[in-house]
């Protein structure tokens, strides 16, 4: 009588190839008489419920209908499963079947000679499973911890390469990571900008940190926002980094109780770019900025950070508000927020009035301004200036590319109705929608350089008579004329602020405005003038012009 069995062959991947496997298992097959094979190929994981492993449950489904095949021939027991427990299901199903199991590497049998099953069968089947799951925890184990232990030393480091870093292949083929000098010189330069200033802002925004990458030419992973924050808040800089990563678990759905993800806690070794200390010192002002950075917003106020409070002497900041009336626009304590409030809380300036003032004192004395517009050398700055526009314009390209391309998307797919079409297409109106705020972003700064190319050009034949002819442009900027205050005013206090007077205590650099004492006879009475200090008067009994000012 003809012998017939059936082959269960399993792989780890698909990639792998059964013909070793079905070789092997029909040569020894026939050593047994067995003479007519039926392969049943199996690509699940081993340690898949039984409910889930597709090439068993179809062994057993062929083995119903052709019940003559009721022999299995596998390599080793984890062809069958890893775990114990799928193992046993497996086993007893077999049993109740009367189904053989052969396994080729034990030279095991299930059943005897006299078709039973013993002890002696029973105890062996479930040693080497024990075995054959101890194995492959042991194995994965003994990886996971020698791969920490290698990117404890920084080496074997997987995953995205670290903006800053470059790989390098050791001589025992493993990868390390080594500093990218270029690179790093970018993340020291952010980390430095952003701790100490940037162009006269002391508290310099994400947004105007990656805008002057962009102008100088940086690499374009600091031309995103989210990639200078990510990148400031990078603790891999200072030498150490503990991960904590979630992956998917590829048993979920397959085995029982498997969680969805993973986790798991790594310390990984990187060379140095950053100092732990200054790192420390970035993390702080991230925190505090929330609340106390300068803000990137339509509103330019042009005395923040110079005007304090004559009650607490804290920064006062803009209070923009719009009425049926027009705009009324002040300066306010930042007090006004806290649990406790200063006694000024209540109390506000006009926006108006104040700058107004200060800009008049300023732009009296002609020859002073020029004098300080004088200190930048007009020719390295016309260079500076061409190669930020350079910068910008070929970061305007990138995104208008980028632009043309999704906008092709759309015109490819605008006929198609699908859900997945549908969700494509707003996917991509999304990105271009964002691609064109940020487009728009570009065309303003390189509007604002090519206004002060323009203004650097004139001023090199006459800067005097340029400022004169030039005035009203520049007090039609709001941020010309934050630049130019700032460039002379150290800091303003209000001294007294009532109904009929304002007067300001304004501290100001290199400036050669002369002492002019008829102009104390605006002075209130009850207001002691102190030699060497200066001072604004506003007398608003009458009109809100400035009706005196005092210099020593």
């Amino acid at each position: 009588m003809e012998k017939k069995a059936i082959l269960l062959v399993r792989v780890s991947s698909l990639e792998q190839d059964y013909q070793a496997q079905i070789y092997d298992l029909k040569k020894y097959g026939a050593s047994l008489g067995y003479t007519d094979f039926h392969v049943v190929q199996t690509k699940e994981t081993a340690f898949a419920d039984l409910t889930h492993k597709v090439g068993t449950n179809d062994m057993f489904k062929y083995i119903e209908d052709n019940p003559q095949f009721n022999t299995v021939l596998t390599t080793e027991i984890s062809r069958l499963a890893r775990r114990q427990s799928i193992l046993h299901q497996i086993k007893e199903h077999c049993v109740n079947r009367n189904i053989q199991i052969i396994i080729k590497d034990m030279d095991f049998k299930l059943f005897d000679n006299d078709g039973k099953v013993n002890q002696q069968s029973e105890m062996i089947f479930a040693l080497f499973g024990m075995f054959a799951e101890s194995e492959v925890k042991q194995k994965l184990e003994r990886f996971t911890r020698k791969r920490k232990e290698l990117m404890q030393l920084g080496v074997s480091i997987s995953g995205k390469l670290l903006f800053g870093y470059d790989r390098f292949k050791l001589e025992n083929d493993k990868n390390t990571l080594i500093v990218n000098e270029e690179q790093a010189t970018i993340v020291r330069t952010i980390f430095n900008w952003y701790l100490n200033g940037l162009n006269n802002i002391k508290n310099p925004s994400i947004k105007a940190i990656s805008i002057e990458c962009i102008k100088r030419g940086y690499h374009p992973y600091t031309h995103s926002k989210r990639n200078v924050n990510k990148l400031l808040k990078e603790e891999a800089y200072t030498g150490d980094k503990t991960t904590n990563n979630k992956r998917k678990n590829p048993k979920f759905g397959l085995v029982s109780n498997e969680p969805e993800y993973l986790v798991s806690s790594t310390k990984i070794k990187y060379p140095v770019i950053i100092e732990r200390m200054i790192f420390d010192k970035v993390q702080i002002k991230l925190k505090s900025n929330i609340t106390q950075g300068d803000k990137e917003t339509k509103h330019i106020t042009i005395l923040s950070k110079l005007l304090s409070c004559p009650s607490c002497g804290r920064k006062m900041q803009g209070n923009y508000r719009k009425s049926t009336t027009g705009n009324k626009n002040s300066y306010r304590c930042t007090s006004r927020g806290d649990s406790v409030s200063c006694a000024s809380v209540g109390k506000s300036l006009s926006m108006n009035l104040i700058d107004s003032a200060v800009w008049s004192l300023i732009k009296t004395d002609l020859s002073a301004l020029s004098a300080k517009i004088n200190e930048i050398n007009p020719d390295e700055y016309i260079v500076e200036i061409e190669n930020q526009l350079s910068n910008l314009n070929q970061r305007e390209k990138q995104i208008q590319n980028e632009i043309d391309e999704n906008l092709a998307i759309l015109s490819s797919v605008g006929r198609l109705k699908s859900i997945g079409v549908l969700q494509l297409i707003e996917d991509t109106s999304k990105k271009i929608e964002k691609l064109e705020s940020d487009l728009n972003k570009i065309q303003q700064e390189k509007s604002k350089l090519e206004s002060n190319k323009l203004m650097i050009f004139e001023k090199q034949s006459d800067i005097e008579s340029v400022i004169k002819d030039n005035i009203e442009m520049i007090e039609g900027s709001k941020e010309l004329l934050k630049k130019y205050i700032n460039t002379f005013v150290s800091w303003i206090t209000i001294l007294e602020h009532n109904v009929k007077y304002t007067i300001l205590d304004v501290n100001i650099r290199d400036y050669t405005y002369l002492n002019h004492p008829e102009l104390a006879k605006h002075v209130p009475d009850n207001f002691p003038v102190s030699k060497g200090s200066s001072y604004i008067f506003l007398d608003k009994t009458v009109t809100r012009q400035i009706k005196g000012v005092y210099y020593e």
